[in-house]
Parts: C-alpha cells; sequence; structure tokens
C-alpha cells in the first residue's frame, strides 16, 4: 500500500473517530450496555427468540404453539426496542450508518457503478 493512500486511511479513520456522532453513538452503547433494564430485556428477547426457534424445529409454522412463542417474541423485541436507551441507540446507529454510507459512496461509488454496468 503507498504511503499516500496509508496516511489519508489513517486520517479518515481519525475523523470518524472524533465525529460527534460516532462518539455520541459510543456513549450510548457504553450506558446501554450496562443498563441492568436494558440487559433483562434485552435477555427476554433472546430466550423468547430461542424459545420461537425451538418450536419451528418442531412444529410448522401455522401451530398455535408456534404462534404463541412468535408472540411473546414479538412482545419481547417491542418491549426492548421501546427502552428510552435503545430508542436513542437506534436514532445513534441510524446517523452513523448513513454517515457510512455517504462515505462509501464517496469511496467506491464510481466502482460501484461501473461494475454494474458491466455486467
Amino acid at each position: 500500500m503507498n504511503e499516500r493512500l496509508y496516511s489519508s486511511l489513517i486520517s479518515l479513520k481519525e475523523t470518524l473517530q472524533n465525529d460527534e456522532r460516532v462518539i455520541l453513538l459510543n456513549e450510548i452503547e457504553k450506558r446501554m450496555e450496562s443498563d441492568e433494564e436494558v440487559m433483562r430485556l434485552s435477555y427476554l428477547k433472546d430466550n423468547a427468540a430461542m424459545e420461537y426457534n425451538d418450536a419451528l424445529k418442531h412444529f410448522k409454522e401455522d401451530d398455535p404453539f408456534v404462534k404463541e412463542k412468535q408472540s411473546r417474541l414479538y412482545e419481547a423485541k417491542y418491549n426492548l426496542d421501546s427502552h428510552p436507551l435503545v430508542k436513542q441507540y437506534n436514532k445513534a446507529y441510524q446517523e452513523v450508518r448513513l454517515l457510512y454510507e455517504h462515505i462509501n459512496e464517496e469511496i467506491f461509488g464510481e466502482l460501484l457503478t461501473k461494475s454494474r454496468c458491466a455486467k
């Protein structure tokens, strides 16, 4: 890798690490990971997902038992996603994802367009 490209990549990395959107996302993530209520809701969601997947291994998708497990999973996921800290994280994540998409388009957009045209 040539020196100029390497230097540019290091600069991009540092710029991203210091971007207020990335900093905010990292801060919210740390708070979320140590929040007992979020951990509890996440645990309940994970258990509901496991029960639903196990039910699908033994019964058809339209079986009432599977439907009940699916409903519990939906409720657990909704409860987790409705937590204020998780909502805040998802909003911050969306902003960072859009930033990364913009960077990706700027760096690789022309290459992607050319490769699609070549097909």
